[in-house]
Order: structure tokens, then C-alpha cells, then sequence
């Protein structure tokens, strides 16, 4: 059976909420002096703003720039401007207003951040998505800004197409929450995944889905990482097991449908125990019911005490006169019953004796980090997994393996 992936849509939900500066919040700007001419005015539109009344604070603002004769008088209108179309949403006259205060280039530079940080908002709210992400990228570069804010935008920018961008900026978010000793949000390693997803490089997508895994280790994350085994040009029936042993290890509770398999699956690798263990209580408690699964759980349970009987001499007689390919199957054996020590030593032995086929010696790898994992030395464990190259699957789940070490407990 092959593992089910999740698809796109399945990463594409991020649940980040908008967070923006509000344009209201520049109705508080101090207005520069005008002259004595453009009192009246000038006065007036204050009343106008004052009263609400938009449309005549707009028209008596109009008048005054008509009567200004100094960069700071229009400064002042444009203020006053801004703040008009602040509180009437008018956001194309505060984009505008916004622009010739740039100009002008009269205002002190924290005055002038609180003025370039709205107009991404007021893009946004003409739907100019390109201008948005464009005055919002300008401001980070300029002012910087939160790790909220860094987020929304890496995931407009998903949105908008730009991946790379993304990246750069869901990255910023992730280290800066990082260093502050707080652990990012789940939501900002899935704007990564999605926006590695767009650049079309499959294995950069992994590695993202590692770094979510680790911080938020869900079944469905597991799921998507242990299932890219079958996609190695080399996969085969021998790798099946394994992929059930990663996401038991990652302790993802296993489908009825993958018990049944995975019980199958040891039964055909001639290990009875790992069957017995896959299936016994599944159908006890009538989780499973098919003559296939009864059957083959008997099996496992007249074959495991004799296996087990016999496995001692067994091991001594591989380690004395087989080859390493038939001491690794018997390490395996060993793994199967949980004598993690003795699989390890006989994994170990069956290396240093050699496996000519260089898949098979990156599988025995697999077990024994594995093994040692089990035993209680992670170190060891990550050290052998990294030596694992295989494009049968085996280096995948090595990776995997790794990951599962530093995600469990």
C-alpha cells in the first residue's frame, strides 16, 4: 500500500492574522505653521475635521494649498490631508498626501516612519497588492519591524507569487523569535512550507516540513515526510517496514488498514514478533477482522516463541560463519524482540564484516541507529543516521530519524 500525502491545499492554510498600523494614529501628527493667509482656512478645515465633516475639510484644505507659498505651508496642508483621509478611508488621497510629504522632506525621521509605516495598509485597501508588498518592503528595510509583521508579509508575498521573498522574510520572523527565546508560531513554519513549495524544489520542502515537525510534531506532518520514501528511484518492498517503525517511533498511532500491512509486511521479512506486536491487540479488540489478519497473527504467534528459542545460536552461528548481509538480518531479528544492546553489537559486527551491496549496508545503518536510539544513545544514533545515503529509502528515513530524535522524547 502506499502512504497517503497531504496535498497542497493541505499546507496552504497558514491562520495568520493581519496585523497593520492604523492610518487614524496619524490624525495626531504635529502640523506644521502656516502663514497668515492661509489662517482662515486652515482654521476652518480643523473645525471640519473636528465635526466629522470630510468632504468640507477636504474643500477648505484645497483652498489653503492654493494659497501656499512655502515647502512648510503645503507641508502643513498634506498633514492635514493625511489626516482626513485617514479617518474617511480615502486611501488613495492619503497615498497621495503620503507622497508629497516624501517629497517635501521636511519631517524629522521618526515622524516620517509613522507616515511611510500606513502605506502598505493603503494599497492594500485599493487592492494594489504589488505597491503593498513594495512600501512594505521598503519600510523593513528601513525601520525594520515586528516578527508578526515580518510573518503577514512573507505570506502576502506567498500569495503574491514572490517565494523567495517569502522565504527571506518568514526566516527573519523565525530567527527573531528564536532570539527572543520564544518558539515561532506553528503558523510561521507553514507560510514556509508553502513558500518553498512555490520555488518547485521538492527536497528544499522537506527539510521546511523538517523544521515545523520538530517545533510541532503532528501525525500529519510525520505522515508527509515518511511518505516521500516511496519516491526514491530505488524504493522497494524492503523499505516497507521501516517506514511503519519511523512513524511508530515519531508516535503516530498507526490506520487499521497499516497494522494490517505492516503486520503482513514483518510476517514476509520473517519476523514474527514485530508481526505479533502489529497486530495482536488490533484484533483482540476486533479493530481487525479479515481472515488475512487472523491468519496471519496466528502465524506470528507459533512462530515467535520458536524464533526467539532459537535466535541465541542462531546469532552465534551468523557471527561465526556467515557473511554481513546474514549477520545484519539477524541484528534485525534481534530489534524485533527489543534486545536494542545485542542489535546493535550484531549490527555493528555485521558492518564491520562488510555488505557488499551498498543499499543493504545503508539499511543495516538504518537499524542500527535505530538500535542505538533505543538503547538510550541519541548521539550515536544521529551519527550513524548521518553516514546513510541510500536512494532506497533508507537515507530518507534516516533523516527522518533524526528529525523523530529531536522531536520525541
Amino acid at each position: 500500500m502506499r502512504f497517503l500525502k497531504l496535498g497542497a491545499a493541505a499546507m496552504a492554510s497558514a491562520f495568520l492574522a493581519t496585523g497593520v498600523m492604523a492610518p487614524a494614529a496619524l490624525a495626531q501628527q504635529p502640523v506644521a505653521v502656516v502663514s497668515k493667509a492661509m489662517g482662515p482656512p486652515v482654521n476652518e478645515a480643523q473645525a471640519a475635521i473636528a465635526a466629522k465633516d470630510w468632504a468640507t475639510a477636504a474643500a477648505k484644505l484645497n483652498a489653503a494649498y492654493a494659497l501656499a507659498k512655502t515647502p512648510n505651508e503645503k507641508l502643513a496642508v498634506e498633514q492635514l490631508r493625511v489626516s482626513v483621509a485617514a479617518n474617511a478611508n480615502d486611501w488613495a488621497l492619503l497615498i497621495k498626501a503620503v507622497g508629497a510629504i516624501e517629497t517635501l522632506n521636511l519631517l524629522p525621521a521618526a515622524d516620517m516612519k509613522a507616515y511611510r509605516g500606513v502605506m502598505p495598509e493603503a494599497y492594500k485597501k485599493l487592492n494594489d497588492t504589488p505597491n503593498a508588498l513594495k512600501a512594505q518592503k521598503a519600510y523593513f528595510e528601513q525601520y525594520g519591524g515586528t516578527n508578526q509583521e515580518m510573518a503577514v508579509f512573507a505570506q502576502d508575498s506567498v500569495n503574491a507569487g514572490d517565494h523567495a521573498t517569502a522565504i527571506t522574510y518568514i526566516d527573519k520572523a523565525i530567527a527573531g523569535m528564536k532570539s527572543s527565546g520564544a518558539k515561532a508560531p506553528e503558523s510561521f513554519f507553514r507560510v514556509k512550507v508553502r513558500a518553498v513549495q512555490g520555488t518547485g524544489n521538492p527536497a528544499a520542502v522537506y527539510d521546511a516540513l523538517g523544521e515545523l515537525v520538530v517545533e510541532y510534531p503532528k501525525d500529519e506532518y510525520w505522515a508527509q515526510l515518511v511518505a516521500r520514501t516511496q519516491d526514491e528511484p530505488n524504493f522497494g518492498a524492503s523499505m516497507r517496514l521501516d517506514m511503519y517503525r519511523a512513524l511508530l517511533g515519531a508516535g503516530v498511532k498507526l490506520t487499521a488498514q497499516q497494522k494490517s500491512s505492516a503486520g503482513n509486511e514483518a510476517i514476509e521479512r520473517g519476523l514474527p514478533n514485530e508481526a505479533l506486536l502489529m497486530l495482536e491487540a488490533a484484533v483482540t479488540s476486533g479493530e481487525l477482522t479479515s481472515e488475512f489478519d487472523t491468519k496471519n497473527l496466528a502465524n506470528a504467534k507459533t512462530q515467535a516463541p520458536k524464533d526467539k528459542a532459537g535466535l541465541a545460536a542462531e546469532t552465534a552461528d551468523a557471527l561465526a560463519k556467515g557473511d554481513g548481509a546474514t549477520i545484519a538480518r539477524i541484528g534485525e531479528a534481534q530489534l524485533s524482540y527489543g534486545d536494542n544492546a545485542k542489535a546493535a553489537e550484531v549490527l555493528q559486527a555485521a558492518l564491520a564484516k562488510g555488505i557488499a551491496d551498498a543499499g543493504k549496508a545503508d539499511i543495516a545503518r538504518l537499524h542500527l541507529g535505530i538500535a542505538q536510539l533505543r538503547s538510550g544513545d541519541k548521539d550515536a544514533a544521529r551519527a550513524t543516521w548521518a553516514t546513510v545515503k541510500a536512494d532506497n529509502g533508507a537515507g530518507v528515513l534516516a533523516q527522518n530519524w533524526i528529525l523523530i530524535s529531536k522531536a520525541v522524547p
